[in-house]
């Protein structure tokens, strides 16, 4: 099935070796990455940014001894227009976001892709039961039980995220959403006659 949001995760960093300033910078960047977020159209509801990490840096050549603080604001955001995407991940870069760990494509609904797949699983096991049935010398009878199996309910997201080959500093962002694969796994328990 074809995505239709994408779950973009950043970080806005720095270090200094004073707390004070780090974090400063650290939260007026977030500030500016989450308003350029907001005018390009992400809505509150989809922005996360709960808290920031500060992380003590130390030199231990000499003992362990103080020489910094780094600081980083972790954040995520909805992307529900598909074709704006590249548009959002210049946009976090270009307002100060400096780790970009990409987007998770995903569907907002999968429950027709889910039930397609559950169809399709019965319909194999059927057809396998049926060869076994013919090779062992019996007639496959009804269902007498079904299971689906466990922890393989997520679709499974293809996704590429390309840069124009060759393409200058400020090329925007080319993205190719690809396709979400839903898979399911069940167990059939078929009656023999």
């Amino acid at each position: 099935m074809a995505p239709d949001l994408a779950l973009v995760s950043f970080a806005v960093s720095g270090s200094g070796k004073l707390l004070a300033p780090a974090r400063d910078d650290v939260n007026q960047r977030s500030s500016s990455v989450l308003a350029k977020l907001r005018e390009l159209g992400i809505e509150d509801p989809d922005l996360n940014a709960p808290d920031v990490d500060i992380h003590p840096e130390y030199d231990y050549r000499k003992g362990q001894r103080l020489i910094g603080y780094r600081v980083v604001r972790r954040m995520t955001a909805k992307v529900r227009a598909l074709d704006e995407l590249g548009a959002v991940l210049d946009g976090l870069v270009a307002a100060g976001a400096n780790e970009v760990g990409g987007a998770q494509m995903s569907a907002s609904d999968p429950s027709a892709a889910e039930h397609e797949a559950l169809r399709a699983a019965v319909a194999a096991a059927r057809a396998k039961a049926q060869v076994l049935a013919e090779a062992g010398g019996v007639t496959l009878g009804q269902v007498a039980r079904i299971e689906e199996e466990a922890g393989r309910a997520a679709p499974m997201p293809r996704m590429q995220m390309l840069a124009a080959a060759g393409a200058v500093a400020d090329a925007p962002t080319e993205v190719a959403a690809g396709d979400l694969a839903v898979t399911r796994h069940i167990r059939v328990w078929f009656a023999i006659e």
